[in-house]
């Protein structure tokens, strides 16, 4: 193996283990020597790659922004036309959420202050940014209704989806997540989508 493929795997060993401390002891109770026992690493070797660890919480977040372009590329090869595909983008997302613990924990990591100061802006443009190209894409399909503000529309969707998740944890622990994403996307679309196109639409997980 060499320099950078090492460099590569000892980094995404941090990653790991940081998610793990996290999840076990909180951002706040979470230490970096824990980090480095749990990757078997020195510290000099974490500080080649993460400064702090404010630094480690805000990769975790880059890696559920990652994670959400992957999964709308591998949701767009599937062809099933843009309106569609934010929606399965959305429950791709909370199934990731349950299945990923990086995914996870980044995305509570978010809600730090701190961390929510350094990488929060990033992320939200992001996320906003992925859903105003779907809706472009839908609206030059002729998905959706005319004289929509597709800048704020996308704002509303991103809002909508952290308060959402942010009412399913304080609720349920996120138990009720996909059920709540349902209901809102059953809401939100006749407003936004053409009668016709609506007719085509699954509003569940995509199989």
């Amino acid at each position: 193996m060499n320099r950078r493929a090492r460099a590569a795997r000892t980094r995404r060993n941090l990653l790991v283990a940081a998610a793990e401390v996290f999840d076990r002891d909180g951002f706040s109770g979470a230490n970096l020597h824990a980090v480095c026992e749990r990757a078997a690493v020195t510290k000099g070797a974490l500080y080649c790659h993460f400064r702090s660890k404010e630094a480690l919480a805000v990769a975790l977040v880059e890696h559920q922004a990652l994670e959400s372009y992957a999964l709308r590329d591998e949701l767009l090869r599937r062809g099933l036309g843009p309106a569609q595909t934010l929606i399965d983008l959305s429950f791709a997302f909370v199934r990731k959420l349950d299945e990923d613990l990086m995914t996870r924990i980044g995305n509570r990591l978010l809600r730090e202050a701190t961390i929510f100061d350094r990488a929060g802006a990033g992320q939200i443009i992001g996320w906003t940014t992925i859903v105003r190209d779907l809706l472009k894409s839908a609206d030059r399909a002729g998905e959706l209704r005319s004289g929509l503000n597709l800048r704020q529309v996308a704002e509303g969707m991103v809002g909508e989806f952290l308060g959402i998740q942010l009412l399913s944890q304080a609720l349920t622990g996120q138990r009720d997540l996909h059920a709540r994403l349902r209901r809102a996307w059953r809401a939100q679309l006749p407003s936004l989508v053409r009668q016709k196109a609506l007719r085509g639409l699954r509003i569940a997980p995509a199989r």
